[in-house]
């Protein structure tokens, strides 16, 4: 589903684009291929593959960037990978979860027993090509990308501030949602405390497209939805959390 001349959603549980337990999946035409963040679930890789097919013409160089290890984010990697063939860039955490194949570590275990995820779910170990650090430039595809660690919905969490078409836009994951809504979560590894420390960075940053892994997302003034949530900390109150009506998962 194409949003802008460059950016297209090719993964989507809500969107009904693939599973029902993925995120939104984005990818972008660089000047040299093809930019997918995140990986999805995996019950459907074969319906994001068919829209990637469908959006990009040429699909013969790319690159896969995960912004946390949690399920619905990389249990479809091992996949995708295989079938691409691009090369997987994570953080150090998110690397050692993904190699490892680590259910614990990525939360599949515990939210499988809450009952949110299907038992068929499995995180299939995954090689990690390449490590991104907090505000270190990437490359990727002639395509440059600042990853901004954001701790709080996670502590591998990460942010992907970059131009496109024009636009200042950032991928902002789970970590700030559309109304400024946060992504803290009944979750080992989820905690205020990170939220605190590190979304000051997004502060006066002049994003115009904001682009989270669930729910809305807009191409225009969404520096505002991001300055809602950091209003609500400096008062010292609590914002508003994902799974509190804002957002259905």
């Amino acid at each position: 589903m194409r949003i802008s001349p460059t950016l297209a959603v090719v993964g989507s549980g809500q969107l009904g684009l693939s599973s029902r337990f993925d995120c939104h999946l984005y990818a972008v035409q660089a000047p040299e291929g093809v930019v997918l963040f995140d990986a999805g679930s995996g019950l459907k890789h074969d319906w994001v593959l068919g829209h990637l097919r469908h959006e990009f013409a040429d699909l013969s160089r790319g690159a896969i960037v995960l912004t946390h290890a949690h399920p619905d984010h990389v249990c479809g990697l091992a996949a995708l990978a295989e079938a691409l063939g691009w090369p997987v860039y994570a953080s150090a955490p998110s690397k050692r979860i993904v190699e490892s194949g680590d259910e614990a570590a990525a939360g599949l275990v515990a939210t499988r027993a809450m009952g949110g995820y299907p038992p068929e779910l499995r995180l299939t170990p995954c090689r990690v090509d390449n490590v991104y650090e907090d505000g270190v430039t990437l490359n990727l595809c002639g395509l440059s990308i600042t990853p901004i660690a954001v701790r709080g919905h996670s502590p591998d969490s990460f942010v992907f501030l970059c131009e496109l078409d024009g636009l200042r836009t950032l991928f902002s994951a789970d970590v700030v949602f559309y109304g400024g809504v946060l992504g803290l979560i009944n979750v080992d590894g989820s905690d205020l405390a990170g939220y605190r420390a590190d979304l000051p960075k997004l502060a006066r940053l002049g994003i115009e497209a904001l682009l989270p892994a669930h729910g809305l997302f807009t191409l225009r003034f969404g520096q505002r939805h991001i300055d809602t949530a950091l209003a609500q900390l400096a008062k010292g109150f609590v914002p508003r959390m994902v799974g509190q009506g804002d957002i259905i998962l």
